[in-house]
């Protein structure tokens, strides 16, 4: 792939399957100024730009599953599903009745997908999802933009007016209601906790009933969009900042000499922090600081 291609796109989000190979959803800028519906699948594999797959769908989602089998799976606003592996696409079939899907991520090797009026679709075999939304009432104006989970038996979805549900494998509970702001971003962290971050600075932590703001030290307005546990220190971005958190203060990541700009998804696999923003993807392994930007 070229960098003239590159130069051309904008990056929205990615999910990372080994410690050298993340794949990217990326925009055409001319595309998206006449509104037509798209999204390019790309990925950096071993260092190397390369192509995946083309949509005439708007994909809002992407995660790496494990389970039935591994691949990568991107599913549309719509609804829109489609997988790929080695060099493979797979269109599924559309979920039925989407109001709005926002986010997908991979809990203990299975797909979840979530959205819109608490919309949420498990994909427990090729080409089969089931729909385990939590309750919503018609008249609701709510939404899941986030979801991860411990097991499939402790799930957490996040989302409008600042909830946070948790699903036990059979049913949803409310379980935290601490701000009215949008939370869009969930990690269940190997230290045993989860983290949510929002907007407006929000960041909650907690685990099933049990939950408090962060008090930062420093009052930061800006709106968070991605969350990591990563070698023992939450990772936590906005579009132009990445930040560590260091008990109740945020501390700007140190890149060096690497020059990054954007930032917006966070995505691990194989000991591997990956970053990726409107323009930038780097990737990370505790000590180095890689740029694959266009």
């Amino acid at each position: 792939m070229s960098e003239k291609i590159l130069e051309k796109r904008i990056f929205t989000n990615g999910a990372a399957r080994y410690h050298d190979l993340v794949y990217i959803l990326s925009k055409d800028n001319s595309m998206m100024e006449k509104e037509i519906a798209h999204t390019s699948a790309i990925c950096v594999d071993m260092g190397r730009w390369a192509d995946a797959v083309n949509t005439n769908w708007d994909c809002t989602a992407i995660a790496v599953a494990k389970k039935p089998e591994e691949k990568m799976v991107i599913v549309g606003e719509d609804g829109e599903v489609c997988t790929y592996v080695g060099g493979v696409e797979k269109k599924e079939r559309t979920l039925s009745k989407v109001s709005m899907i926002r986010s997908a991520n991979a809990i203990n090797g299975y797909v979840y997908a979530c959205g819109m009026k608490r919309q949420v679709f498990k994909r427990v075999s090729e080409n089969k999802w089931i729909d385990i939304s939590a309750p919503c009432k018609k008249a609701e104006k709510v939404g899941f933009e986030a979801i991860d989970g411990f097991s499939e038996n402790e799930v957490y979805a996040v989302g409008w007016n600042g909830e946070i549900w948790k699903h036990d494998g059979t049913i949803w509970s409310l379980c935290c209601n601490l701000t009215n702001v949008i939370l869009t971003a969930v990690c269940c962290a190997s230290d045993g906790a989860v983290y949510v971050v929002g907007k407006q600075g929000t960041i909650i932590k907690g685990r099933n009933d049990i939950w408090e703001i962060v008090e930062l030290e420093d009052e930061v307005e800006k709106d968070f969009w991605g969350i990591c546990f990563y070698k023992n220190k939450l990772y936590i971005s906005s579009m132009s900042e990445l930040y560590t958190l260091n008990k109740n203060q945020l501390e700007q990541v140190d890149f060096k000499k690497t020059e990054a700009s954007s930032f917006y998804g966070l995505t691990q696999a194989e000991d591997v922090m990956w970053s990726i923003g409107a323009r930038d993807v780097l990737s990370f392994d505790g000590e180095e600081w890689i740029r694959y930007g266009a």
